[in-house]
This record gives C-alpha cells, structure tokens and sequence, in this order.
C-alpha cells in the first residue's frame, strides 16, 4: 500500500561542508529517502538545516500523513499550500524537492519499480548523455562531453584521458588536448565551458568558432544570446542565465537550458518546466546543484523526464555508477542518443 504512515526528517551533510534537510516518507509498505540539494546560499549550515527538520518533523509530516504516496501532483500541490508563499520561501524549496522526491521514491518503491520507470513509464530508455565537469578556470568552467558516446564509461576515459593530456588549464589546451583524445578514442570529444564573467560578443563568438567547444553557457544581455545562436552551428547554447534573471524561455535566444531541480521545489514543478522547455524545442539538461549529496536519484528523474543530457560535477561518482547501472538494468531496451544540435 501506498498510503503515508510517517515522515521524517534529520540533517543531511553536503559536498562542500553544506548543510540540508533529508527525509524519510514511510507508507504501509514502501520507503523513500532523499537529501535535498542546495545551491547559491552559502548561508546554509547547521542552524538552517535544523530548521528544515523541524519544518518536516512538525508540519510537513502529520500534514502528508494518510496521503497516497502515488498521487504526486496532489501532494505537490499541498506542498505549496502548506509554504503559502509564491517561491517557497516559507518551508524552503529545497524542503519541498526532499519531500516530494522522497514520496516518489516510497510509491516506487512499492510498485517495485526503478525511480526512472516510475516517473517516465513503460517507454523510457533513453538514457541522459553526462556532461561532466573536468576542471574550474578563472573565466570558464570546463566539462567534457562526448557527442558519439557508445557507453556511460566513455566520458569517463575521455575526462581522464583529457587531463592527462593537457599541459596547463587553458581553453586553447584543453581544446587541442580534446582533439587529441578522440582521435586517440575514436570518438568525438568536445568541450563545455560555462562563462563566469561577461564577456563582449566578438570575444564569446570567436571561443566558440576558434576551438572544439560544442557547448556554453554563457553570461550577458539578450543580443550575446542572439548573436550566438545566429553566429554557430552545432552548439548548445545554455539560456540559464537569461531564464533565471528574466524569465525568458525563447529559441530564439537559446536552444538548450540547464536546470537545477533545486530551483523548482517539486517534482511536478520539474515536470512542467521541462515540458514547457520541450514545447519551445529547446533541449533540456538536468544539473546538479552546486552543493549535492551522493543520493543517486537524479540520473533517474533525468531519465524519467527524457531530458537528454545531465550535467555532473567532477566528484559525481555515486550519479555516475548509478547512470551506468541503469543502462545495465534497461540491457538492449536502453539506448544513448547522439547529443547533437
């Protein structure tokens, strides 16, 4: 049965020496666990996360209490009555994404199905291709991505490969370095790099015509976005800047967005917002939080979600294993696409 019996909360320790809240939803018969990620709020240590607890173990829990753990929708609907703030700024969102999380993964695991199948269905095969972060630079953040990956392990060998190759943390080395190790691979290995200072137009577009970058997400105004989707070809232009400060979800500006559940709340929140990325045909990346547990649920919600890439930091052990025993679970079912524009 999928009805909920009890919630619990307790503090949850992060990468980075973070704090968060992470919660157990125990139904008649089945169990969900999930540490919330947190991103841009440093602030968040010991006393913060209690409080969270405390929100779980006072209100949140002997609210949800007798709900059935498989109506989502329903109890991510209460989750936001609960809060009664436009952005969660009551009970916190990453709050509500422990909850909601947690209570898929008790239905789930009732069903006695993976996390993925649950959410995405019968149908759900292709797997998430990683971009993963292979180093920081003063301007960039790099990530390796594999445009032909044959299997998980690919952009494993290809990050490694890379920095043993390269000869100092540059654009310029590790674009050569990359082109070096898919011939040596016999694979097309590219970079991503993430801008972390503005940059002018002429500068960013000669980056992306001038080296083996097939991804960036860049910073600036709308006319850096229009002229990169004007001035390239084959490149996955990350519009996260301009959604989160602007609110625009336009092709026209970008044709790829990176998104963190961190920022969303709720499982449903995830859901529309990637269905509402999908129907402007602007493809859909699920990242990490700045600061993550090694809870394994997000290679499966990237799945469930047929979002066709995921972004993992360098120390995304646990996410990666998980992703590769997943693509050993689906056997010949599962599929990589080719991560092209």
């Amino acid at each position: 049965m999928t009805i909920i019996e009890n919630i619990v909360g307790r503090v949850a320790v992060l990468r980075g020496g973070r704090y968060s809240v992470e919660v157990d939803v125990i139904t008649t018969s089945g169990f969900g666990r999930f540490a919330a990620p947190v991103d841009d709020n440093p602030q968040l240590y010991i006393a913060e996360a209690h409080r969270a607890v405390s929100e779980v173990d006072e209100i949140i829990g002997p609210e949800l209490i007798g709900f059935d753990a498989s109506e989502q929708e329903l109890i991510d609907s209460y989750l936001w009555e609960i809060d009664g703030t436009e952005d969660f700024s009551h009970i916190g969102a990453n709050t509500a994404l422990a909850v909601s999380v947690a209570v898929a993964k008790a239905a789930a695991s009732v069903k006695k199905m993976p996390l993925y199948s649950y959410i995405g269905g019968t149908f759900t095969t292709e797997l998430p291709v990683p971009l993963l972060e292979i180093m920081g630079g003063e301007d960039f953040d790099y990530y390796v991505l594999v445009k032909d990956i044959m299997e998980i392990t690919d952009v494993v060998d290809a990050a490694v490969n890379l920095l043993n190759v390269a000869e100092k943390p540059s654009l310029e080395e590790l674009s050569r370095a990359s082109e070096k190790v898919g011939s040596e691979l016999g694979l097309e290995v590219t970079l991503g790099i993430v801008q972390k200072k503005p940059l002018s137009i002429q500068e960013v577009l000669s980056i992306v015509e001038d080296y083996n970058v097939s991804y960036i997400k860049p910073v600036g105004d709308e006319e850096v976005f229009l002229e990169l989707i004007a001035g390239t070809h084959g490149v996955f232009v990350d519009g996260e800047y301009l959604f989160q400060r602007k609110g625009i979800l336009d092709r026209r500006y970008y044709n790829a967005l990176s998104i963190k559940p961190i920022n969303l709340g709720t499982l449903t929140d995830l859901y529309n917002l990637v269905s509402d990325v999908k129907s402007e045909r602007i493809t859909p990346i699920l990242a990490e939080a700045r600061y993550e547990s090694a809870d394994e649920a997000l290679p499966h919600i990237a799945l469930g979600l047929r979002c066709p890439a995921i972004m993992l930091g360098k120390d995304s052990v646990a996410k990666l294993n998980e992703l590769n025993r997943i693509a050993e679970d689906l056997g010949e079912r599962g599929r990589l696409i080719t991560f092209e524009e």
